[in-house]
């Protein structure tokens, strides 16, 4: 039996390595896109992805929404799944109704992310895009994101809810996924 632990133990330690040598060699920022076409005006859009105290109501295993003080006379808000995890985002900029850039608002954590919003009034709904931009420092996580979570992943969930919280079915299209080896925020 204690045969059996070690020969397990090294296994993990020997998948853990290898995953931690691939991520190393990955690159560590990706661009993805997601866009919908959904039946209600951009303004009204606008108003549900700006009141961030709401989406507890309409967002998935989000507890609770924690407003806090502007940064630089921008929202800055807490999104809680739970005690354990808490996760600070801010507005970067904002042009209403068209355009809104969000990121994650802490430094010790081993990702960096910015979230791109751009509505376009068409056939009298909203055509919404999202471009994510992520940066993951860990190799591990760079691995596991890489391989095993779709980077459309988070935008898909966003837009769903959004799309049943009007009342309609999401039919999500994925634009674009593009890996780079800096680190900066610049969509191609």
């Amino acid at each position: 039996m204690l045969q059996l632990i070690l020969a397990l133990v090294l296994i993990l330690a020997g998948l853990v390595g290898l995953g931690l040598m691939i991520g190393k060699r990955l690159p560590k920022t990706h661009v993805a896109a997601s866009r919908i076409r959904l039946k209600a005006k951009p303004e009204e859009v606008w108003k549900i992805l700006l009141n961030f105290e709401n989406y507890p109501s309409w967002r998935m295993g989000l507890e609770r929404v924690e407003i806090v003080q502007d940064q630089e006379g921008l929202p800055t808000w807490i999104e809680v799944c739970s005690e354990a995890s808490k996760i600070p985002f801010r507005v970067v900029e904002a042009v209403s109704p068209k355009y809104l850039v969000t990121e994650l608002a802490k430094d010790d954590i081993p990702l960096s992310g910015r979230w791109t919003y751009q509505l376009k009034e068409i056939d009298g709904g909203t055509e919404l895009t999202i471009i994510t931009n992520d940066r993951i420092f860990h190799p591990l996580l760079r691995f596991f994101l890489r391989f095993f979570v779709p980077l459309h992943a988070a935008m898909d969930v966003y837009l769903m809810e959004l799309a049943l919280k009007l009342g309609q079915s999401p039919k999500i299209e994925h634009l674009q996924v593009k890996y780079q080896q800096d680190s900066s925020y610049s969509v191609g």
